[in-house]
């Protein structure tokens, strides 16, 4: 739905790719959260207005009791001297927030290594935090 929404007229299409499985409401909701910023922030950033075709592709894979998220897309990339640590954009401030804080994992923000566009890099815990 952000896809639909953040696309509007343009020819920006949003896939998932594998599973999350099911998953407990308070990991849920701050990955939901930080999922539906950084789709937006691919569809909204990652392409120029006038651009008719695109992608942004949502993967999501399990190993062991870890969940990894990559959204990725094949838009303009990144503005150089981009950082995370250093960035003003508040709503990727409150993702690094959500997914640090909130789920105790790790976010990383990258160019794609072997394609045009960028890539922001999740990894959760599925334990039980205490």
């Amino acid at each position: 739905m952000t896809g639909e929404v953040a696309a509007g007229e343009g020819g920006v299409q949003v896939r998932r790719e594998g599973s999350f499985g099911v998953l407990p409401a308070r990991t849920a909701t701050p990955l939901a959260m930080a999922l539906t910023e950084l789709v937006q922030n691919a569809v909204e950033h990652g392409f120029p207005e006038d651009s008719d075709t695109g992608t942004v592709t949502v993967t999501a894979f399990r190993l062991g009791r870890r969940m990894s998220v990559v959204v990725a897309d094949d838009g303009t990339g990144l503005p150089d001297g981009f950082s995370l640590d250093t960035s003003d954009r508040l709503g990727l401030q409150i993702v690094r927030t959500l997914v640090t804080a909130e789920l105790g994992g790790s976010i990383e923000v990258r160019h794609r290594a072997r394609s045009r566009g960028a890539e922001a890099v999740l990894d959760v815990p599925l334990t039980r935090r205490r």
